[in-house]
């Protein structure tokens, strides 16, 4: 659990390569979500649960499948994807519910950016209330409008 010059170093079971952030807090962030090559199906509604630079997981009532090739669109605050090509990587059945690990396969350098940016606030923003830190919520934080911290009511 130590590493050189005193920092410390923690062991952990991720095998994410890219931070996210949670979205599913108060409010369900709908995501439509087309079969690549199938745009004569019905959109296949979604529900985001977290968000990354590099992909999403999301639950849906939808059959899908590992491997499957699917075009995402979505709207958050001041976020906006639209046809963004992806594939789902991770498919888990929870009691009628599928849960879905989506790797995104093309996306914007700015966007992609930006979400790395929120990533690293919110985990800054929670160390700095699981250290104690009084007024640990920032105003510049890029994760800030999606934030639902109590203690950001304070």
């Amino acid at each position: 659990m130590s590493g050189k010059g005193g920092w410390m170093t923690i062991s952990s079971n991720e095998k994410r390569k890219i931070k996210r952030f949670p979205v599913l807090y108060h409010l369900v962030k709908p995501v439509l979500i087309v079969r690549e090559g199938k745009s004569q199906e019905p959109e296949l509604p979604a529900i985001m649960a977290n968000l990354s630079a590099g992909g999403m997981a999301l639950v849906t009532f939808s059959p899908l499948s590992i491997g499957e090739k699917l075009i995402i669109s979505f709207k958050l605050k001041d976020i906006q994807m639209e046809n963004v090509k992806a594939k789902i990587v991770r498919c888990e059945n929870k009691g009628g519910a599928c849960i879905i690990g989506i790797q995104f396969e093309e996306i914007d350098k700015k966007l992609a950016d930006k979400l790395c940016k929120m990533a690293d606030d919110f985990d800054a923003c929670r160390t700095r209330l699981l250290t104690g830190e009084k007024n640990a919520c920032k105003k510049d934080c890029s994760y800030y409008a999606h934030c639902h911290f109590f203690e950001k009511k304070k």
